[in-house]
């Protein structure tokens, strides 16, 4: 069934539009706006509260400041961003279920000024249960891409229990991860829940197996080359994984914000390592200039630490690789050994300590360069038109089964 572009489609995003590291949600909003659908995208205020000696979450407080009283932005044709009165989720229970149900009303005035009347909302946050209340949409979308329960700093209990009561409401579940899905349907036995895994971008990354220019932060850098694309955060990045790799002889390309989401400063094993020689650390980069560093890079890393916040991971920087060609050296997640299990290209090798994920990153490095198409190939079936088509279609069916159900109660 095919979701028609004329239902327009509010999101309660789970990051602001301007990261530098767009997520799955900056995806789906954009490619929702490419099949004609008016969408307005609501930033996320956020799950915990801010630490005041975190430098990161001070400038986050300010640039949200900033945008009080600001009009929503037309980002590109028919996609709207807009930015929460900034209440974070502090202080006892009520009082933050109370922000939650200030800024919900909030929001909800302002789609129905932008004429967002009776859309589908897709939440990828459960807070988002609180617009839902007050913007009556015809359909309510949960999609799930994390434990949001088990980040740093935030109220365990509280999030959980409002993550069961949007289980318990939402017409569509989406978790993209089969830990994810098992973990939502077992607090709503009733509830079915479709896994659909993250995917990348295929069409950019794949743009590394063409010619190049080296970026001049890399030329006269030895090889091989290790690569982590992502925030390198202390509640989720096992920095005695790098630093085995670096022993090892491996040079190591770092790549996005250092400490993100962090509710302390870096370990000194942390600190250590990011002073190596042997280490770049380049910060965030464009999305679209992420190819560019890949294409001179021999392996690609997850290297995860196994917590609650990990479990259920299935990071779509495991396709940005793949897409680009490279060999994949990953901590052994229970997710990605499902994606290894079926691995046919060789892209996938998974390590359960320091010692044994050196040896895999020198063992990928040795590989010849020429079977960076073949693995690049494999990605194919984990691209974006893909997966839009697949929660488009479920979508649909829900929102055509809603309507019949309405029409047949009014007659």
């Amino acid at each position: 069934m095919i979701l028609l572009p004329e239902v327009p489609i509010v999101i309660a995003a789970s990051a602001s539009w301007d990261t530098p590291a767009p997520v799955n949600v900056h995806q789906v909003a954009r490619r929702l706006a490419e099949r004609g659908h008016r969408v307005l995208f609501f930033e996320s205020t956020g799950l915990r509260a801010p630490a005041l000696g975190s430098g990161q979450d001070r400038t986050r407080i300010l640039a949200r400041l900033r945008t009080l009283g600001a009009r929503p932005r037309e980002v590109a044709p028919r996609l709207w961003v807009a930015a929460p009165w900034p209440l974070p989720p502090i202080g006892p229970a009520w009082l933050r279920s109370w922000f939650q149900r200030w800024s919900a009303a909030a929001a909800a005035r302002t789609a129905r000024r932008l004429g967002f009347g009776s859309p589908v909302l897709w939440s990828f946050l459960p807070t988002g249960l609180g617009l839902a209340d007050r913007l009556s949409p015809r359909l309510l979308v949960y999609h799930c891409v994390d434990d949001y329960g088990a980040n740093p700093g935030v109220d365990r209990a509280w999030i959980d229990a409002i993550e069961r009561r949007m289980v318990a409401r939402a017409d569509v579940v989406f978790a993209t991860s089969p830990v994810l899905g098992a973990r939502l349907e077992s607090s709503s036995p009733r509830r079915p829940v479709h896994v659909v895994p993250n995917v990348a971008d295929v069409t950019l990354f794949r743009r590394a197996l063409e010619p190049q220019p080296q970026p001049a932060v890399l030329v006269g850098r030895a090889r091989p080359r290790a690569v982590y694309v992502g925030n390198l955060a202390a509640y989720r990045i096992d920095f005695a994984l790098l630093q085995a790799v670096v022993d090892a002889g491996t040079e190591l390309v770092l790549i996005g914000a250092v400490g993100l989401g962090d509710t302390s400063a870096l370990p000194a094993d942390a600190s250590r390592l990011l002073a190596s020689g042997r280490v770049v650390s380049i910060g965030a980069q464009p999305h679209e200039a992420l190819a560019s560093y890949l294409a001179h890079c021999d392996v690609g890393l997850i290297p995860f630490l196994v917590n609650d916040h990990t479990r259920g991971s299935l990071p779509l920087k495991l396709w940005e690789y793949v897409a680009a060609g490279l060999p994949v050296v990953a901590t052994d997640l229970p997710n990605l050994r499902g994606a290894a299990a079926g691995d046919a290209a060789g892209m996938l090798r998974l390590a359960d300590s320091p010692d044994a994920f050196a040896a895999e990153v020198t063992a990928a490095a040795a590989e010849p360069a020429a079977r960076r198409a073949d693995r690049s190939r494999a990605a194919t079936p984990h691209d974006w038109p893909v997966r839009m088509n697949e929660l488009c279609s479920a979508v649909g069916r829900a929102l055509a089964s809603r309507e019949t159900a309405r029409t047949v109660a009014e007659e």
